[in-house]
């Protein structure tokens, strides 16, 4: 009887039919498939057999993907009204035009020894904390460990894993093949998209797939953050110097193997340790991320902006043709450094010296260009604020130099290894010396005579030059002292003050100290100031040189022009002096523009009762076009070079000094 039911069974047809996925029915199949689906198709309708629309959804994510002949990539099963398994296959055929259908055979499935549903069950009531799930190889869920349901939710198909359908068919097709899994990928939970390791293996017998999945997504978020605390700077969030040297090693192979160039710039921002100290480092940290904004808007989208730490940056552009990229670049970013920065309630000013390196011109390798990009930086800072510098090859002398000569600075302060030279003013039009201005040089035991421009630097990123500020104006004081006692008719003596130096709480007390102690008259002590230093911090420039005044003192503006100019506030600066900077005076009387600016200068200052100098004058054309605009007085080498106190007694004698 077996037998012959098994013989029978081998020869009837399998059961067929053909399914309209667009149009939610089965339009034919045969007598086979009608006894089969006698229960589970809904009544006939309009000669056509209609499917559930969870049916419809399902086959519908597959034919969209799949052409006319393809098999679909898995089997479902099916269960008749006796009990019989069958596992049904599909293929793509066309139903007309460009409309798809599928095809399917329904295969039996002989008894399993072991039922599917007692293993299962028995598995995972084992598995309490685990996530763990049972899936047909066709990927058809099964059965879940409560923990898996808790945290997928109500799964249908392993394809209901997966956010993205390509990893859902890479995974599905896998599952065919029966490869064994063990890989890191993102699930869709219930809270969101996460990253989770998960293990596949197969049950032979039943034809079953076990998954095993754990939820990493926290030790990858971990990992993330030990990644960006390693290679981003945690004030600005821009890449640091591990992220550098990667993209420097990258683009030196590319370079080298593609034969390019590229190169990068090295900021420092100057006068930045004045703020810290100043104003403290949450100010200081703010203006950090400000800067760190207008640097990044001001170069091209495909340089990239490195912060090293401190006030120190780099920018990196590769595949450059001439090192005239990088110095546009560093002219936008110094153009849009002229603006104040809104920090901590103030309107504050700071600019950067930038140093221009290129592979393979100025280095062949990543450490050479670093340094000679950070020597020609050094260049500038020492040439003055707000500049740049290409490298060239003697600059690496001078950085050896400026590390020898910042070795010995402090203790030339010490030992006092400094002296003042005096450089005369001379009033128009009669030419009669009435004062001069300080300058400070420092006489080294091995080096002899350092210029201001090699060891100023070093004093203000030092910190040195308080102390070195300190030493000029009470030395200034006691010169005074000295040529009042010496018989002299009495000057006006002018100092310089940093911007570091200005910044200092107790400036207007040192300086009234000063006074007192040599008893110089204050009306003859001028204090030279920038208009960057005044306008870094405006309203507290404003109360501080009218302390100065209270004490008598006359106050001047040096280098004006150069800096961030407002009308508004010279109007507020309690100041008795303007100085012309020398890039002004050095093509006057040839017809150019600074004629016309130089002029306007000097009407705005006599409408304003400010007197104005002249710096920089050395050709006697120079004087006549100043004296034809009404320019008070000048300084400069057509009259005198700085001279020793000595030198500068005889030159006020030779030239007959009468007040």
């Amino acid at each position: 009887m077996t037998d012959l039911s098994k013989l029978l069974h081998r020869k009837m047809p399998l059961a067929a039919w053909i399914i309209d996925i667009e149009q939610s029915s089965v339009p034919w199949c045969n007598e086979a498939a009608e006894a089969l689906l006698e229960d589970s198709l809904s009544d006939i309708k309009s000669g056509q057999r209609v499917i559930g629309s969870e049916l419809k959804d399902r086959l519908s994510l597959y034919l969209e993907a799949l052409e006319i002949g393809d098999a679909l990539p898995f089997k479902w099963p099916f269960v008749a009204k006796n009990g019989a398994q069958f596992n049904v296959h599909g293929s793509v055929i066309s139903l007309g035009g460009a409309r798809k259908g599928l095809s399917v055979e329904a295969h039996p499935v002989p008894p399993s020894r072991i039922s599917l549903e007692n293993l299962s069950s028995g598995l995972l009531s084992q598995f309490t904390t685990l996530s763990f799930a049972v899936f047909e190889q066709s990927g058809v869920y099964v059965e879940a460990s409560k923990c898996f349901v808790e945290h997928f939710g109500d799964i249908k198909h392993v394809r209901d894993l997966f956010a993205v359908s390509g990893a859902a068919n890479s995974f599905i097709r896998r599952l065919a093949e029966r490869e064994c899994l063990s890989q890191e990928i993102m699930l869709s939970t219930k809270n969101g998209v996460r990253w989770h390791k998960i293990e596949v293996s197969y049950q032979p017998t039943t034809n079953v797939v076990y998954l095993l999945t754990h939820d990493i997504q926290e030790e990858r978020d971990h990992e993330v953050a030990l990644y960006r605390l390693n290679n981003y700077d945690g004030l600005t969030h821009l890449p640091n110097r591990n992220l550098l040297y990667q993209q420097l090693e990258s683009a030196l192979v590319n370079a080298r193997k593609r034969n390019r160039q590229f190169g990068l710039l090295y900021l420092d921002l100057d006068g930045f340790k004045v703020i810290n100290d100043n104003f403290g480092h949450r100010v200081g940290d703010e203006l950090i991320q400000r800067v760190a904004e207008r640097i990044k808007d001001s170069i091209p989208s495909g340089a990239c902006l490195y912060r090293l730490g401190g006030d120190e940056f780099v920018v990196v552009l590769e595949n450059t043709k001439a090192v005239e990229e990088l110095e546009s670049i560093a002219e936008s970013i110094m153009q849009n450094a002229s603006n104040t920065y809104p920090v901590a309630k103030m309107e504050m000013m700071i600019t950067a010296s930038i140093g221009i390196a290129s592979y393979p011109q100025h280095a062949d390798d990543i450490d050479n260009l670093l340094k000679n990009a950070d020597a020609a930086m050094y260049r500038a800072k020492s040439t003055g604020h707000n500049m740049y510098c290409v490298y060239e090859y003697h600059m690496a002398d001078n950085i050896n130099a400026h590390l020898t000569l910042g070795g010995g600075l402090r203790k030339a302060i010490e030992e006092e290894q400094f002296i003042l030279h005096y450089q005369p003013k001379i009033r128009l039009p009669d030419e009669t010396i009435v004062g001069a201005e300080a300058l400070i040089r420092w006489i080294h035991p091995e080096l002899g005579m350092i210029s201001p421009d090699q060891f100023i630097p070093l004093a203000e990123e030092s910190g040195l030059i308080l102390p070195l500020g300190k030493w000029v104006i009470r030395r200034a004081c006691r010169q005074l002292q000295e040529w009042r006692e010496a018989g002299l008719a009495p000057i006006k003596l002018s100092v310089n003050l940093s911007s570091r130096q200005f910044m200092q709480a107790d400036l207007v007390d040192m300086v009234q100290i000063a006074l007192e102690e040599t008893g110089v008259d204050p009306q003859y002590l001028e204090l030279e100031l920038t208009e960057s230093m005044l306008m870094a911090d405006a309203q507290q420039s404003i109360e501080k040189l009218h302390s100065f005044r209270k004490l008598g003192l006359t106050l001047s503006i040096d280098d004006f022009g150069t800096g961030y100019s407002s009308l508004a506030y010279l109007k507020k600066f309690p100041i008795q002096t303007l100085k012309i900077d020398r890039s002004f005076i050095q093509d006057l009387g040839q017809g150019c523009d600074n004629d016309a600016i130089v002029k306007a200068t000097i009407a705005m200052a006599n409408g304003l009762n400010l007197k104005v100098i002249a710096e920089g004058v050395e050709e006697r054309s120079q004087v006549d076009t100043l004296n034809g605009y009404e320019c008070q007085e000048v300084q400069g080498y057509l009259f005198s070079k700085p001279l020793s106190s000595d030198d500068f007694v005889s030159y006020l004698k030779n030239h007959n000094l009468t007040i």
